[in-house]
C-alpha cells in the first residue's frame, strides 16, 4: 500500500493542497464577505477592489462552468459527472499519471479542483451569520477591456491550469514521440548512394 502510495506521491500532494488552497480561501470568503456582494450599485455590500481590474465578491453558483444551467436543478447531474470523471482518471492513472512526464502535476490540479466544487455542492458552508448554503463559492471576479470575466474560485483555476498543462504535455509527449518515431524510421534504410 505504502509503494502504490509513493508511486503517485506528487499527485496527492497536488491534489491534497489544491484542495486545502480551496477550502481556506473559500472560507474566508463565506465568513468575511457578504453573500450577493457582487454589483458596485448595491452600496451595502461593495465589493473588494484589489485593483481596477481584480475585486473580490461572493456569490454562489448552483450550475455548472460560468453558472450555465443554473436556471434548472442540475446539481445531480454535475455531482454524478464529477465523480465519472474522477472515476475514469483513477482507472487510466497509470497512462495519465506514471507514464505523461508531469501527469501528476496536472491530474492533482484536475483532481483537487473537482473535489473542491464537489464538497461545495454536497456539504455547502455556513456563513457568520449561520446561513447555511449549497452552492459553489465564487469569488475572484477579473475584469477585461470591454468584459467582465464570471467569477470563479481556487478550485476552477485549478481545474483549467490542470488541464491546460495535460494538454500541453501531451503534446510535447506526442511531439517528441513522433520524432523518436521519425529519427528510428530512417535507420532500417539503405545508405543512398
Amino acid at each position: 500500500m505504502l509503494a502504490r502510495f509513493r508511486s503517485y506521491r506528487t499527485f496527492w500532494i497536488v491534489a491534497f493542497l489544491s484542495i486545502a488552497l480551496d477550502w481556506w480561501s473559500k472560507y474566508l470568503v463565506v465568513h468575511h464577505i457578504p453573500f450577493g456582494t457582487y454589483f458596485e450599485e448595491n452600496l451595502e455590500q461593495l465589493p473588494i477592489h484589489l485593483t481596477s481590474w481584480f475585486w473580490l465578491v461572493h456569490v454562489g453558483n448552483k450550475g455548472a462552468a460560468w453558472g450555465m444551467g443554473s436556471q434548472y436543478q442540475v446539481q445531480p447531474f454535475l455531482l454524478i459527472l464529477a465523480f465519472l470523471v474522477l472515476g475514469f482518471v483513477w482507472w487510466s492513472r497509470r497512462p495519465l499519471l506514471r507514464e505523461l512526464p508531469g501527469g501528476q502535476w496536472a491530474f492533482g490540479l484536475f483532481v483537487g479542483g473537482i473535489l473542491g466544487n464537489v464538497h461545495d455542492r454536497l456539504f455547502g458552508w455556513t456563513d457568520a451569520q449561520g446561513v447555511m448554503r449549497r452552492l459553489v463559492v465564487d469569488f475572484l471576479d477579473i475584469h477585461l477591456p470591454y468584459y467582465r470575466f464570471p467569477a470563479f474560485n481556487v478550485a476552477d483555476a485549478c481545474i483549467c491550469v490542470g488541464v491546460g498543462l495535460y494538454l500541453l504535455l501531451a503534446y510535447r509527449h506526442d511531439a517528441t514521440r513522433r520524432a523518436a518515431i521519425a529519427s528510428h524510421a530512417g535507420e532500417d534504410q539503405a545508405p543512398l548512394k
